[in-house]
């Protein structure tokens, strides 16, 4: 289960022992005080763990409201089946682009079995479920598939948001494939007359039926167009902890994101004592053109690889 979501049930636990504490101090019964006292403890104790030691799996509440959903007591088999679904989907299809830097236009998603999560509890309160990462093996540090699921809920957030310059921001990070899950997620949603409510470990976040036809509209009018290129250019910059580059390209600055593959290439330079900047590289790159609803088309790139260096 989140963390958030943990933490919220403790403090709300916290809260009534606090009060019930109260009333048997004016109520002069030392064996309710006592014993709420020790409960109060464990609590405080649980909540402190929590802060301490975060999960470095991947963990997610996905709550449902709206049409589909009959209170607590149940919800929809077949709208609750495709919103799992899809929502797998979207993990599947930005975790593949994160490793592979790029996905085919159509055919089997890639590493989609390392990104599958288990179903482990029914969320409280609304109708809801809860997906967990199960593994054996005792995680360091967040795993790659923790990292995915809390950058799809921001993807959904970002996408579904009132403040146009959100989902400009995160077109940036799409790709054909990922923005037809996107569709697919909202449609669904919206197509069934439901809300809902995202919980990971950071973030909390609800859509309302605006928010929601907000976000279908937006995924069905927008469009990208993706292509691969390859280039001369001048390397200006690169930060390979945020996977970033600058490049000076026939006069005109180039930048954007980088994939995992040319990240490693240049680690591996640097690491060899060489200075991959302010020379010429011929390079493989993956432009894409995305046209947003009523704003102009914009162009994204993405550095895939370096083919080599080009004499002066």
């Amino acid at each position: 289960m989140p963390r958030k979501l943990r933490m919220q049930g403790l403090q709300a636990e916290l809260s009534s022992v606090n009060a019930l504490l109260q009333s048997a101090r004016e109520m002069d019964d030392p064996v309710g005080e006592f014993q709420l006292e020790k409960r109060k403890v464990k609590i405080e104790s649980e909540l402190q763990t929590l802060v301490e030691h975060p999960e470095n799996r991947a963990s997610i509440a996905l709550f449902f409201g709206g049409k589909p959903v009959l209170g607590s007591r149940g919800i929809s088999a077949e709208f609750a089946g495709h919103m799992l679904e899809n929502f797998q989907e979207l993990v599947a299809r930005k975790f593949a682009a994160a490793e592979l830097g790029t996905l085919g236009g159509r055919g089997p998603i890639p590493m989609k079995q390392a990104t599958d999560m288990m179903v482990t509890n029914l969320a409280k309160g609304s109708f809801g479920f809860v997906l967990d990462e199960l593994s054996d093996q005792e995680e360091i540090d967040a795993t790659a598939l923790k990292v995915i699921v809390e950058e799809v809920v921001q993807t959904i957030e970002k996408v579904s948001s009132s403040n146009e310059l959100d989902f400009e921001e995160v077109t940036e990070q799409l790709d054909p494939r990922l923005l037809i899950s996107l569709k697919d997620f909202f449609v669904t949603l919206d197509s069934s007359e439901a809300t809902i409510r995202l919980v990971d470990d950071l973030a909390d976040i609800s859509l309302d039926s605006m928010s929601v036809h907000r976000g279908r509209l937006r995924t069905e009018a927008t469009s990208i167009d993706e292509s691969d290129v390859t280039l001369d250019g001048v390397l200006v910059g690169f930060l390979p902890e945020h996977r970033k580059f600058e490049m000076l390209v026939e006069g005109q600055m180039l930048y954007g994101s980088v994939s995992k593959d040319a990240t490693e290439q240049y680690s591996q330079l640097v690491a060899r004592g060489e200075n991959p900047e302010r020379q010429t590289w011929k390079v493989r790159m993956k432009r894409r053109i995305v046209t947003p609803l009523n704003r102009p088309a914009r162009e994204v790139n993405r550095l895939l690889e370096f083919l080599g260096l080009i004499n002066a």
